[in-house]
């Protein structure tokens, strides 16, 4: 009898092993797995903020600027959550919800809004690039929908097409600096291409005319330098014609110096 007791003890120990050690390793995952969102969801919400302030005022649609304001709230929401000691993550929180109800109310801005340097128009080309990734990672996991996604994608689209805008413009005012009117040329009409075929025409009218007023400019100074380099070309043949008709005149004065030398001899 005292064996039976000592085997079912035996057996209940191995029991309670086994289960606190199952219960060990389902609350170490559940640790780890908790870090893990916890150093996510702090990552995503730094990159969102720091994105967000590295755009210059007014350039992202209004549709865009309260998506990230939502993105960066739903961001410090679950961080107050997972560590409730942390009072930074409700602050933030609330500030950011504050952030984004004045957005909701703002009136529409069209403002128009230009960058200046190749410097900053690669660092908003890369944020918007990480910006559309971010989009379809939100879709894909359900929290934005197919039509929601669609009319973000085509914002996102029309501000990159912009940048390329900015971009031509950019070189080509590099262009006039260094007299190269013809580059500068180009580089205007791959510009106003850009605003014409992606629709960004009305968006963009101060844009597109002060592209049209130097390309005005720019075309008659190439017209001018094409009409005098053609007249200097003229001007240097003719120079080519009358020295060559020149060389013949003393050959055949000295091939006549020659015959008459013959008579007299």
């Amino acid at each position: 009898m005292t064996q039976v007791y000592i085997i079912i003890g035996i057996i209940v120990t191995i029991c309670f092993l086994i289960c606190y050690i199952f219960i060990r390793q389902t609350i170490t995952k559940r640790k780890k797995e908790k870090m893990r969102l916890h150093r996510a969801l702090d990552k995503r919400s730094t990159d969102l903020i720091q994105m967000l302030n590295a755009f210059p005022p007014n350039f992202l649609p209004q549709d865009l600027q309260i998506f990230l304001y939502r993105c960066i709230v739903d961001g410090f929401e679950q961080l107050s959550k997972l560590a409730p000691e942390k009072e930074e993550y409700l602050e933030q929180f609330k500030v950011y919800t504050t952030h984004m109800e004045t957005a909701l109310r703002a009136p529409k801005n069209n403002t128009e809004v230009n960058l200046q340097s190749s410097a900053q128009i690669n660092e908003i080309r890369q944020y918007l690039n990480y910006l559309g990734r971010f989009m379809q990672r939100w879709m894909q996991r359900g929290n934005l929908s197919a039509k929601q996604y669609s009319g973000y994608k085509e914002l996102l689209k029309n501000l990159i097409a912009k940048l390329m805008v900015d971009n031509y413009v950019l070189s080509a005012k590099q262009a006039v600096q260094i007299d190269k009117s013809k580059l500068a040329v180009h580089y205007y009409m791959l510009a106003k291409n850009i605003l014409t075929k992606e629709g960004l025409a009305a968006g963009n009218k101060s844009r597109l005319t002060f592209i049209n007023e130097e390309l005005s400019t720019l075309e008659k100074q190439v017209k001018e330098e094409e009409e005098q380099a053609e007249a200097n070309n003229t001007t240097s043949e003719d120079g080519e014609q009358e020295q060559e008709g020149a060389k013949a005149w003393q050959k055949y004065n000295e091939d006549d110096d020659w015959k008459k030398k013959n008579v007299y001899d």
